[in-house]
């Protein structure tokens, strides 16, 4: 028996992203059909980045043929136990892959249940998130899966991103700069529901917008148990 678990946020409304939803059509205007307009940037809400995001000469999703990573085996780290602020270290990637070392995994996630635990609608979700150390960035580059994803902002930086004005000095996002620029490893950001997989080996379902020479893209994610 397989159960369906969907890793992805719903993309409602939010004071992060402006994203708003306008009415084109509709039934109530007398219109024969219904039909809506959304803005959406390509980093909003559950997304995948290729490494164009961060490398103005990196690969953008065109480069990376689905067929090769759309569903992979995947191994979820368990670091749900860490409270707000923590530094998450490459030793506690480490440990928490220790009982899995035996088998290379092509997709990890790393999983914190942030949005179990905090809202995402709110400015806490960021502002006391945990996130990855420097040496967490390059365990998951050594690691080289072809996916990794996070259930919470894997940047210190990234908090940050609300406060910046234009002309502010860029602050070092060293996880991206690892694992994605150098890397060169899709990474998915802002997944939810990573404890309802209730397994630590899962099948991943990943696909993005068939967005040409896209830098990232919304993306549905789902979990597939077999049970």
């Amino acid at each position: 028996m397989r159960r369906i678990v969907d890793l992805t946020l719903p993309i409602v409304e939010h004071w992060r992203y402006g994203f708003k939803v306008t009415p084109v059509r509709t039934h109530a205007n007398g219109d024969p059909w219904q039909c809506t307009a959304y803005n959406l940037q390509s980093h909003w809400y559950t997304h995948i980045d290729a490494p164009l995001h961060f490398d103005p000469n990196g690969k953008n999703l065109d480069d990376y043929p689905i067929q090769d990573w759309a569903i992979t085996d995947c191994l979820v780290l368990d670091l749900s136990d860490c409270g707000d602020n923590t530094a998450i270290t490459g030793e506690m990637l480490e440990k928490a892959n220790e009982p899995f070392k035996d088998k290379h995994y092509d997709s990890l996630i790393i999983r914190t249940d942030r949005p179990k635990k905090v809202s995402f609608k709110t400015t806490d979700f960021w502002d006391n998130a945990p996130y990855l150390t420097e040496d967490a960035g390059i365990w998951i580059q050594k690691y080289a899966p072809k996916v990794v994803g996070y259930d919470f902002p894997q940047d210190s930086a990234i908090r940050e991103h609300r406060f910046m004005k234009p002309g502010d000095p860029y602050t070092p996002q060293p996880v991206h700069e690892h694992v994605l620029k150098q890397g060169e490893i899709l990474q998915i950001e802002y997944m939810t529901n990573l404890w309802e997989i209730g397994v630590p080996i899962c099948q991943l379902i990943a696909l993005p917008l068939n967005t040409k020479q896209a830098d990232g893209s919304q993306i549905r994610v789902i979990a597939v148990v077999e049970e």
